[in-house]
């Protein structure tokens, strides 16, 4: 499968776009320090358009949302997949962080991605293809330089993902928020 990955030099995107290489999928990796810019819409969604999948990791202000649609409109009644990486942060408003970011920048992250799940759920209603889900992962540690404790393993993180939506045969997931736990169900 060839898949289309937007920030796939870093965190999620990254790992992401490792775990798929290593299952023999030809990755397309759009990523800003390759002199990429998600924000050039059009020129963005060309790359994407010849790819089975698109993995919607990065994020700009709206421009995550913007080319959404736009891959949509290309895609539409196609036998496709998008994957939407929203945040849990959507669950409910932000109102401090424990970590210390500025949390009127989180709150402008927050309602960035609030609209890319609701741009999601309005194409999902309009045609069933291409198969768009949204993945909202709770703590993952993406980031080097904060404390990274009680935060998920980016790589087991990625790997639980991709373990869930490619050995269900027959199962379609619209919406998933995976997050950090430090105990293990004993099933």
């Amino acid at each position: 499968m060839k898949i289309a990955i937007t920030g796939h030099k870093h965190g999620i995107g990254k790992a992401f776009a490792e775990q798929l290489s290593e299952r023999g999928h030809h990755i397309v990796g759009i990523s800003r320090s390759d002199g990429e810019n998600i924000r050039r819409i059009p020129h963005t969604a060309s790359l994407i358009e010849p790819c089975d999948m698109f993995i919607n990791n990065a994020q700009t202000g709206f421009a995550q949302t913007e080319l959404l649609y736009e891959v949509w409109g290309r895609w539409k009644g196609q036998d496709k997949y998008v994957w939407n990486i929203s945040t849990k942060m959507t669950e409910r408003p932000v109102n401090s962080t424990p970590d210390g970011q500025d949390d009127l920048t989180m709150s402008q992250y927050r309602t960035q991605k609030i609209a890319l799940e609701q741009a999601s759920r309005q194409l999902r209603f309009k045609s069933s293809r291409p198969q768009i889900s949204i993945i909202k992962p709770g703590g993952v540690a993406t980031q080097e330089n904060i404390d990274n404790t009680g935060k998920a393993n980016t790589d087991l993180w990625v790997k639980s993902i991709l373990d869930t939506f490619c050995h269900n045969d027959n199962i379609s997931i619209s919406e998933i928020t995976v997050d950090y736990t430090d105990k293990r169900i004993p099933l």
